[in-house]
């Protein structure tokens, strides 16, 4: 393999092991709990139990199989509830631990699920990855996804919540996304976490990088030794990984003029620079308003990630069509889900594989 050229797993797998024994371990409690935000600006929301509801702060003894509320309902501090079974619907979704509905300023509702690490864990693997992956990938995917979660933690500041259920920080469906490959992988690493120096890492991860991880000084400014970009051969197994999309000039200028540029009858489009892994720095747009520059993650984002999986493509215009000619899914940075199956799939282990693609990180448990 390309990307381990010059590498002992073996090697790799122990000095990660060896990191657990002699590393002191972080300020971080295997118990950690986790607020999720599974809805948001709801005008109601549904609570339902088999087994009973209870609502804290009230002597309920869980009679209740269901709670209705609306924002009219949720009135000072914020509500919580949970089931007598622990597996409570919200609007028709279950998940476990507490059910939190806060008001917000503008009136409507915010919804937070308030649960143990691990088990917020159990809803997400199966939700980034295929479930019936090799179990080593499953395995990185459940240290990639601890961390990152960690580090959204920490980052939270005073939000209400310390993490998004949705791809804008990773997918989470409760137990309705349970799997018993997935739980048992996030078992086999439990409290496992990637670090640098003593502080949890940034753990992005990405679909399917498209031949070569990028660095995240390129795409965000993040100049991190363990953000580094490295070979990947998640293409030898994602045969169909290269796409082509076509933009009208007329939605194109559309969008733009959406994100504030001044663009009026594009005559024109370009790449202007590109990373040393060959994703797209900046697109310049020839208007009647003159030549705009925007970059690429900024198009991408405007036009949707659907539409545009990646900037790791070239461009040109014909036919008053901007045709975009690329490869990989998502932002390039980090752990590429496809490579991992890869290597996986050629016998590296978990930590062998984030070794590959965090390098310098540090494998450690939490205590």
């Amino acid at each position: 393999m390309a990307g381990s050229e010059g590498r002992d797993p073996m090697k790799h797998s122990l000095l990660f092991c060896i990191a657990l024994v002699v590393l002191a371990a972080l300020p971080v409690s295997a118990a950690e709990n986790i607020r999720v935000a599974i809805a948001d600006d709801q005008r109601s929301v549904s609570l339902k139990s088999v087994s009973g509801l209870l609502l804290a702060g009230t002597p309920s003894n869980g009679h209740e199989k269901s709670l209705h509320f609306t924002p009219a309902s949720v009135n000072g501090k914020p509500v919580r509830v949970k089931s007598v079974d622990g597996s409570t619907q919200v609007n028709g979704k279950r998940y476990r631990g507490w059910v939190e509905l806060r008001k917000k300023k503008n009136g409507l509702l915010l919804v937070v699920n308030d649960l143990d690490l691990e088990e917020y864990l159990n809803g997400v693997i199966a939700a980034e990855v295929p479930p019936d992956w090799e179990f080593e990938a499953l395995k990185a995917q459940a240290v990639a996804s601890r961390t990152y979660a960690l580090y959204e933690k920490r980052m939270a500041g005073k939000r209400p919540y310390h993490i998004l259920s949705t791809i804008t920080s990773q997918v989470y469906n409760g137990i309705n996304g349970e799997h018993r490959n997935a739980v048992k992988a996030v078992k086999e690493t439990n409290g496992l976490i990637l670090t640098y120096q003593g502080k949890i890492i940034p753990a992005f991860y990405h679909a399917n990088c498209g031949g070569h991880t990028e660095n995240a000084s390129e795409i965000w400014g993040l100049d991190a030794p363990y953000l580094k970009g490295v070979d990947c051969e998640c293409q030898d197994i994602l045969k169909d990984s290269l796409w082509e999309k076509r933009i009208s000039v007329s939605h194109l200028s559309d969008v733009l003029r959406r994100q504030g540029y001044r663009i009026d009858d594009i005559s024109d489009i370009g790449i202007d620079g590109i990373t040393p892994a060959g994703r797209v720095k900046n697109i310049t747009v020839r208007s009647a308003s003159g030549t705009t520059t925007v970059p690429a993650e900024i198009l991408r984002a405007a036009l949707g990630s659907t539409v545009i999986p990646s900037v790791f493509f070239e461009l040109e215009l014909s036919e008053r069509e901007a045709v975009f000619s690329g490869r990989g899914s998502g932002h390039g940075v980090g752990l590429c889900q496809w490579g991992a199956k890869e290597m996986a799939g050629h016998g590296s282990d978990f930590t062998s594989i984030l070794a590959h693609y965090y390098p310098g990180a540090v494998l450690m448990r939490m205590k």
